[in-house]
């Protein structure tokens, strides 16, 4: 016989009860795109902090318009060639270091290679050097009377480094470990069966890695190529061992000149933002496909 507590009509479950659909409590909200709502306080720490680091770009900006105008973004006398010089190279590094650090990665996590284990622990000691030191080691071993040209015969003549060439090779050396380490880690990811498939549907492994592995390490890749691209830009220490003229090394030569130095540094904080921006979106794309993923 049920006793009368039995009998007793329960309430409905709420929308935040656990299993109605709702949201479990004391968990965050969660958005459209399946990431948990930051906290306010979190959210205005962040407005706080980003307003702070805002502020330098802000008067500059406004320096410029005092100075000038629009017309002072062309580098008040030096022109639009350390901006142009600046992408050139950190576009260049940025490509060098996809090729180096994706297919580091992959003969370091999928590849037989022999030393797999001692190469995961060398390969990202790059990171430790400074590029002021690392230009000055190439230029010491290059230069004549230098330990390249102490170890080689006369007859092998080593070239020069210096330039875009001699920052294009210091930066590419030290910067690849920034696509390698975030691609490592997304192949590790990523269930090996897919390839074993593609195997055995007689794919070779050329094939296996560009329809099947790299489509879903891409944004690894691109995220690296981004920060390894907004380190190039922000880099003085190579550049100017190098004598290649960036915006960095203009603007330390230029910095008892106001006007140019104002301006140039207003052309590096923006070119510095839009990168900024564009990893941002990435990783809000990133975010979504991977939620839509979830979902479905």
């Amino acid at each position: 016989m049920a006793s009368p507590t039995d009998a007793t009509p329960q309430p409905a479950p709420g929308p935040g009860a656990v299993g109605s659909g709702g949201l479990t409590p004391g968990r965050p909200a969660r958005t459209l795109r399946g990431v948990s709502a930051a906290p306010w306080g979190l959210r205005i720490t962040g407005a706080a902090v980003a307003a702070i680091f805002a502020l330098p770009l802000a008067w500059l900006l406004l320096r410029t318009v005092q100075r000038g105008g629009p017309a002072l973004f062309g580098g008040a006398g030096t022109g639009w060639r350390p901006l142009v010089n600046s992408v050139v190279l950190a576009s260049s590094v940025a490509v060098a270091t996809t090729v180096v650090g994706t297919a580091a990665a992959w003969l370091t996590v999928r590849a037989d290679v022999f030393g797999a284990r001692l190469w995961r622990v060398l390969l990202p000691l790059p990171l430790v050097v400074p590029s002021f030191i690392g230009a000055f080691t190439l230029l010491a071993a290059f230069a004549p009377g230098g330990l390249l040209d102490q170890a080689l015969p006369d007859a092998v003549g080593l070239p020069r480094l210096g330039g875009f060439g001699g920052a294009f090779a210091v930066l590419t050396l030290l910067t690849y470990p920034y696509v390698y380490l975030p691609v490592s880690a997304r192949l590790r990811d990523l269930p090996a069966s897919l390839e074993e498939q593609a195997r055995l549907l007689n794919r070779g492994g050329a094939a296996t890695f560009w329809r099947i592995v790299l489509p879903q390490a891409r944004s690894a890749v691109a995220a690296g190529a981004l920060l390894v691209f907004l380190y190039v830009v922000s880099d003085f220490g190579a550049v100017q061992l190098m004598r290649y003229d960036t915006l960095t090394r203009v603007i330390y030569a230029r910095r008892l000149d106001q006007v140019t130095s104002v301006a140039l540094s207003l052309q590096l904080g923006l070119l510095a933002v839009a990168v900024v921006a564009a990893e941002r979106m990435l990783l809000r794309r990133r975010a979504g496909s991977s939620g839509g993923g979830r979902r479905g």
